[in-house]
């Protein structure tokens, strides 16, 4: 078959050569041998279907990778090492030995050690500063940089690409921590590094098509029923605390919860023959009576006996009983007048119980 459109296609040719040409058929051949006039035939064959058939793109356009600029573009090859720029003598020496001392033939390690020097200077606290924050950032953004200049060149280098996201994260906790405790070096960081700080999400959770289904769902239930999930908590747990009525107000000073203390010491400092009983235990043994007015309101027997016990006791009685009073007033009493406040007390708590 294929010889078949080989021979006819040829044909064709001589055709259209012999009347063109006005010759006949056998001075054509003479002339040229039929091979020729075969491969021209295929020629004009293979052209006139390359042009009648529509243009596949099998093959995609080739993108050109984007110019990556390099960090060390701006260190002068005529500038001097770090260790050789305070020697004058550098300045006056034959070419070939500058080039030895200048940055020419420096290898990538050094202009890369001299290019975080440079880094460092711009955001450093101090001459001797290399422990800060702010020279740490500096330092990871160069090694950064260099990392991302070395994956435009080998892309498939994954333990570069690695290692360059652990410093990116590094810096990124470093640079948060930054902004939390100084603002102000931060922002200085930001402009002398050409860092842009972009904050992190607020939430991490991959929003897959379930879970916003899932979430449509809750947020309609909730609209439609809002007390329901609430009353139903409360039945489960009655100790949860009822928050209809909340409070608005804090207790203020000289308030103990809602009682507003207004009253009043039912006796005095002195009114020792008011309560003889009181009394005469108080003038006999006064640890007994501090024992026995503790006893008598709730507390452990012992409370006379701490320091400091029966100031805190009466600031909680007057508490309690609604009586007018500072903190600062019920320690100077006890400690000043301790035996007759013991006695007002011992007194109160017997006129309050109905015994006196």
């Amino acid at each position: 078959m294929g010889l078949t459109n080989i021979l006819k296609s040829a044909a064709v040719v001589l055709r259209t050569w012999t009347a063109s040409s006005g010759s006949p058929c056998g001075s054509v051949t003479a002339g040229r041998p039929l091979t020729q006039l075969v491969t021209r035939s295929l020629s004009v064959r293979s052209h006139e279907n390359f042009t009648s058939q529509s243009v596949r793109q099998y093959a995609q356009a080739v993108r050109k990778k984007q110019e990556f600029q390099s960090q060390l573009q701006d260190l002068s090859p005529s500038m001097l090492k770090p260790e050789y720029a305070s020697v004058p003598l550098a300045h006056t020496v034959d070419d070939v030995v500058k080039k030895l001392l200048t940055l020419e033939l420096a290898s990538h390690s050094e202009k890369l050690h001299l290019k975080k020097e440079q880094l460092v200077a711009k955001v450093r606290r101090d001459e001797n500063d290399r422990s800060s924050p702010e020279v740490k950032i500096a330092i990871l953004t160069a090694q950064i940089r260099n990392f991302q200049e070395h994956l435009q060149k080998h892309p498939k280098d994954k333990a570069n690409k690695r290692w360059m996201l652990m410093r990116i994260d590094q810096r990124s906790k470093m640079l948060k921590v930054l902004r939390r405790t100084h603002y102000d070096a931060f922002e200085k960081v930001c402009q002398e590094l050409g860092i842009s700080y972009t904050f992190p999400p607020e939430y991490y959770r991959r929003a897959t098509r379930r879970w916003l289904a899932k979430k449509a769902l809750c947020i309609k239930v909730f609209k439609e029923h809002p007390d329901q999930e609430d009353q139903k908590s409360r039945q489960d747990n009655p100790k949860l605390i009822d928050m209809s009525n909340p409070v608005t107000h804090q207790p203020a000073a000289g308030s103990y919860g809602t009682n507003v203390q207004t009253g009043e010491w039912s006796t005095g400092l002195c009114s020792c023959c008011s309560d003889l009983l009181v009394c005469g235990l108080g003038f006999l043994c006064p640890i007994a009576l501090g024992c026995y007015t503790a006893n008598k309101y709730g507390e452990n027997a012992c409370l006379a006996c701490v320091p400091g016990g029966m100031a805190a006791m009466r600031t909680h009685m007057r508490l309690t009983y609604g009586i007018q009073g500072t903190i600062c007033n019920d320690a100077l009493m006890t400690c000043c007048c301790g035996i007759f406040e013991t006695c007002r007390m011992a007194r109160e708590i017997r006129i309050r119980n109905g015994e006196a």
